[in-house]
């Protein structure tokens, strides 16, 4: 069921716009989901889409704060390309010169943010199991590092490519180091107000802190034919590689921003995009994705899955976030390109 329209001074894109991908988030059996879509020529949309919660079939409200999963890489990946800018960081300098991790030779600042470092992942499909069985339970940095650091380095750094979220867990840590302060206020200092994203918050990795800022909204994990309520969750596990919380507004601003390079010197943002073939139709660079030309990040952790981007040729936004995960949020963001006549992604 449609949620109420946010009212935009561009002109709106129709109501039959928003039925079909109504109906395609039914046929993908989501239960809600927010789109917000803008281009020059079509106007822009935010509209929530479904239920908050399947029990109570409330209606899913468009401004609802999300967990966003992996999009936090980007603020992350931001904030670290500030301190470089800063001059407190160096791209191509060992993580050792900035933290006791007992990792080898050649994992440089440079190979954590594009994912070449080789690392161990500390996400196994074993790890997220758990978080189901315990859900309560609060993980520190260090802890989810151990992890990490128990399994066998993947491959020599600078060699290959492969999702990593350990890597962007040293980020964070590096960030604190550098920054000298918590990258919960760092992140908040240097992109959510500098861009004025109000309802943008990355929690620190604290027991009592997994309810949403609106905990109406629930999400939910396929477990084979099953939806599990993942809500509650302790998001510390996530942290620098997943923690944040934001809205479909405010990513539409942020998307933007992160594609132009708003908050970097030009020289960063050229080498923040260079970026190499990862998968079919995908690229990666420092922090960032391009999906055949829509230029983001998408994310996804137990309950929520999220896919922000935004084409610089063709000036159109996408932010699709959804409260189920197993990629819901990517084929339906998938389907919303094809209706605006855009590459699918």
């Amino acid at each position: 069921m449609p949620g109420p329209l946010i009212p935009d001074t561009t002109r709106i894109l129709g109501e039959e716009f928003v039925a079909s991908v109504d109906a395609e988030r039914r046929r993908l059996l989501i239960p809600g989901a927010i789109v917000h879509a803008r281009t020059p020529l079509l106007g822009s949309v935010t509209r929530g889409l479904g239920v908050e919660d399947v029990h109570t079939d409330v209606p899913l409200a468009a401004d609802s704060p999300m967990r966003i999963g992996s999009i936090t890489k980007t603020m992350v990946g931001t904030v670290v390309l500030r301190l470089v800018d800063e001059g407190r960081v160096q791209l191509d300098a060992d993580i050792r010169d900035y933290l006791p991790a007992p990792v080898p030779p050649g994992v440089t600042v440079r190979r954590l943010l594009n994912m070449t470092s080789g690392l161990s992942d500390y996400t196994s499909e074993d790890f997220v199991a758990a978080l189901l069985d315990h859900p309560e339970r609060q993980w520190t940095p260090g802890e989810l590092l151990e992890v990490a650091f128990g399994g066998e380095q993947r491959f020599e750094p600078g060699t290959s490519w492969e999702y990593c979220n350990s890597g962007y867990i040293l980020l964070g840590l590096l960030i604190e180091a550098a920054a000298g302060d918590s990258l919960e206020l760092v992140a908040r200092r240097m992109v959510f107000d500098p861009l004025g994203l109000e309802n943008t918050e990355l929690p620190p990795p604290a027991s009592g802190l997994s309810a949403l800022p609106r905990p109406s909204v629930r999400g939910y994990h396929r477990r084979r034919e099953d939806l599990v309520d993942a809500t509650a969750i302790n998001p510390s596990w996530a942290w620098a590689a997943g923690g944040a919380v934001s809205t479909a507004g405010d990513l539409a601003v942020y998307v933007e921003a992160l594609a132009r390079g708003v908050l970097l010197e030009t020289r960063t943002q050229q080498q923040r995009t260079d970026m190499e073939p990862v998968a079919d139709g995908i690229r990666y660079g420092l922090g960032i994705a391009a999906f055949s030309g829509m230029w983001g990040h998408n994310g996804e952790l137990p309950g929520f899955q999220s896919f922000a981007a935004y084409d610089p040729v063709t000036a159109t936004t996408l932010v699709v976030l959804t409260n189920v995960d197993d990629g819901a949020a990517d084929s339906l963001a998938a389907f919303v390109r094809t209706q605006l006549h855009t590459p699918s992604a």
